[in-house]
């Protein structure tokens, strides 16, 4: 998410410039990423090796968004002459931040029951049912979040791209870098973006794979998001040849079930959905169109063969939710100060014991001493603390 110092660097350039089913059974790991990075975490791999170069480092340093998406997004501000815009992004910022998950029926239900039986000690509402249930519905709306989707129209739009723009472009290249990192010889031709918003994975992508990629699919649900994404392709207008060549835009998901791309890239969109079941459903649905990388939040439940990629180093449950505090892993890239967390299956014939990878660290280190320091682990097989 971009700060408001990072909404005026632009705005300061900008004024003073101016199917599914089972895959096939010769695809083998070795078929699919034949690059894949081995790396032996017991042997003295770093014997030779300076610390700079260790497979373990996939942190890439301060990330801009390309020039061309750089200048067409302040285009873009400043045509619109939208009034106290720095005042708008921060308050979306924080809206954005603050935003939860709507609360399930089930949940709802169960809080329900509970303040019932909480006023049923309260002899006054215990003989009025229709007071009774006057209590309960208004606790209910005092104590529970009330969750709105969000409908992004044309202004709305632009003050989302100003606020997120460089920060989803980072983070998902970010996850693209370790993708290409720990498969250098992973070519892919075909890209799909479910809520695609701005198009910052298209450009990230491009700016990953754009020898390879020769086809896009933004789908985006809001129409605004569309137009605008599109803009911004186009240097900030509606002609012209756009930066990115074979990009497409739709509305809706494709309705065969044949039709697979080899990335799959859902960023920060499932949060976005009213329900679990909703989630789940979509999960299902991007997975069976997923022929290689599937980039998003939850396990798929297809029994389609693949496994966690990136960036967990195992298949176990995480250890971060199953603490007493809950704290979902959360990485960050520099140019913005955004936590984003994500995970990659790869769909293929193998299992996890194929793959070496290495410890993630979760979180900032802690300087103990001058000899010492405290660093929380995730690791291959269980969750450390040194």
């Amino acid at each position: 998410m971009a700060t408001v110092r990072g909404l005026r660097h632009l705005l300061t350039c900008s004024r003073w410039r101016r199917g599914s089913g089972d895959a096939p059974q010769s695809r083998t790991l070795a078929a699919v990423v034949p690059g894949i990075s081995q790396v032996d975490n017991n042997s003295d791999f770093l014997g030779k090796t300076p610390h700079r170069r260790h497979p373990g480092i996939l942190q890439l340093p301060c990330i801009k968004v390309p020039p061309a998406l750089a200048a067409a997004a302040q285009f873009l501000l400043l045509e619109s002459s939208m009034p106290n815009v720095e005042k708008q992004v921060q308050a979306l910022t924080n809206y954005l931040w603050s935003r939860r998950l709507p609360v399930e029926p089930q949940e709802l239900q169960r809080r329900a029951v509970h303040l019932e039986k909480k006023f049923l000690e309260n002899p006054d509402l215990g003989q009025v049912e229709e007071k009774l249930h006057e209590a309960v519905l208004r606790a209910l709306r005092k104590t529970t979040y009330h969750w709105q989707e969000l409908s992004y129209n044309e202004s709305l739009s632009l003050v989302y791209m100003a606020a997120r723009l460089d920060g989803g472009f980072a983070a998902v290249s970010r996850a693209f870098h370790e993708i290409q990192a720990r498969v250098p010889e992973f070519q892919p031709q075909t890209l799909m973006d479910f809520g695609s918003g701005t198009g910052s994975v298209t450009w990230a992508a491009h700016s990953a794979w754009g020898q390879s990629l020769r086809e896009y699919l933004c789908v985006d649900s809001s129409a605004a998001m569309l137009v605008l994404a599109e803009k911004l392709l186009k240097g900030g207008s509606e002609s012209g040849e756009p930066y990115v060549p074979g990009v497409f835009f739709r509305q809706f998901l494709p309705v065969s079930p044949k039709v697979q791309f080899d990335v799959v890239v859902s960023a920060f969109s499932l949060s976005e959905l009213p329900s679990k079941a909703d989630r789940t459903e979509l999960v299902q649905t991007l997975w069976r169109k997923t022929s290689h990388f599937l980039g998003k939040e939850k396990s798929p439940l297809d029994p389609r063969p693949g496994f966690v990629f990136a960036p967990c180093p195992h298949e176990l449950p995480c250890p971060q939710l199953t603490a007493s505090k809950p704290l979902a892993c959360s990485f960050s890239q520099a140019y913005h100060c955004i936590p984003f967390s994500w995970v990659c299956f790869l769909g293929m014939l193998g299992n996890r014991g194929q793959l070496s990878a290495l410890p993630e660290v979760l979180l900032p280190l802690t300087l103990l001493s001058k000899f010492h320091i405290c660093a929380t682990i995730c690791c291959p097989g269980v969750h450390s603390r040194f």
